[in-house]
């Protein structure tokens, strides 16, 4: 092979290196371009499946809700009996919320909260005398009120049971012996009989 043939077959080789170089690039280019479009794809996939989840949660409870509206009776819904059977007290300060957040009571009007306990089943409602739990001042009863509260989520969730509701405390009782209403989906009366027995021992 002379010299001329041989720079000849290194110039061609060059090329096909430059040729298998550019060939490598796109590939390499097309491999991320994939890995790209591979993880956009699973995010649009979990994003659609979240999408199918919240969508399924509130169609569900709008057909809960027009299933309630639709029951009549007298010509007026269950909706509207049960905002005007709650008489909850307008002084935010004696609302407890039972699974519900503080927050939440605080910032609602009180329509919304009554249309809130409507929508999770709150048609339990209850009175209760704390009997030997007198107070010396308002925020003793708070503090009370608290404790049941934290007792009474500690022995549903025993139960393997979900609990959600407000106790309200009654302003008259202050400093007597306290009085409490409650609005919840489930009764709490062996809950407040067992809290007061236990309270009354300290």
């Amino acid at each position: 092979m002379n010299k001329n043939q041989l720079e000849a077959l290194e110039k061609k080789f060059d090329k096909q290196k430059s040729y298998i170089q550019q060939l490598e690039s796109q590939i390499n280019l097309k491999t991320s371009e994939l890995a790209n479009m591979k993880n956009l794809l699973e995010k649009t996939h979990l994003e659609v499946k979240k999408f199918d989840s919240d969508l399924d949660h509130i169609l569900n409870f709008i057909l809960t809700l027009e299933d309630k509206i639709k029951h009549q009776k007298n010509g007026v819904s269950i909706l509207q009996e049960y905002i005007q059977s709650i008489l909850i007290t307008q002084n935010k300060d004696m609302l407890f919320g039972v699974g519900i957040d503080k927050k939440f009571i605080k910032n609602k009007s009180i329509s919304t909260i009554k249309y809130y306990l409507y929508t999770f089943d709150c048609f339990i409602k209850e009175s209760y005398v704390l009997e030997n739990l007198k107070v010396s001042q308002k925020k003793d009863a708070g503090i009370i009120i608290k404790t049941l509260i934290d007792y009474i989520k500690i022995s549903f969730k025993n139960k393997n049971v979900q609990i959600r509701g407000i106790i309200e405390l009654s302003e008259q009782s202050l400093e007597e012996i306290l009085n409490i209403k409650f609005y919840g989906n489930h009764s709490i009366a062996q809950e407040v009989k067992d809290f007061i027995n236990l309270y009354s021992l300290e």
